[in-house]
């Protein structure tokens, strides 16, 4: 009796042969010459714009503190405001704030969890501000506009 063997090999080969051909194109960019790390831009070259209160103007709600400050100027902000709660411009509780990143092209953004779908998303840093008066992150966009946001790099 003959017993059947696969023609092309077991799953297992094939997965690993799989492997090693879509990992070729990078081995051979390795092989080619030394690592250079790509070029990431800082969080400190980037200038966050004085908020000469037409931030507080998109606002909805009712009353907003006077001392407004850009995340930027935060002393270690990742650390110092790493889950604090992000208010939209209603005033109604919308997420988490994590971190913020710079981007490649120069863009820093914040990324936010957001608490009623428990997604993650990125968002430039220029709609949110600190409150430091209240201890929150109160963004100029709506609740519905910032549920609109796709997950991934970064909304506009």
């Amino acid at each position: 009796m003959a017993t059947e063997k696969p023609v092309l090999g077991s799953p297992a080969r094939l997965m690993l042969v799989a492997a090693i051909i879509a990992a070729t194109p990078l081995l051979a960019r390795c092989a080619a010459g030394p690592y250079e790390p790509p070029a990431v831009a800082t969080v400190a070259t980037v200038q966050c714009e004085p908020d000469n209160g037409a931030f507080a103007q998109r606002l909805v709600m009712p009353s907003v503190s006077p001392g407004l400050m850009c995340l930027e100027k935060v002393d270690s902000v990742n650390n110092a405001l790493f889950n604090t709660v992000i208010f939209d411009a209603a005033g109604y509780k919308v997420g988490h704030f994590r971190r913020i990143e710079a981007k490649v092209p120069g863009d820093v953004v914040a990324v936010v969890r957001l608490s009623p779908s428990l997604r993650t998303i990125s968002m430039l840093t220029d709609h949110l501000r600190f409150d430091p008066a209240r201890g929150v992150i109160i963004a100029d966009l709506t609740n519905r506009e910032i549920e609109l946001i796709p997950p991934g790099f970064p909304h506009v």
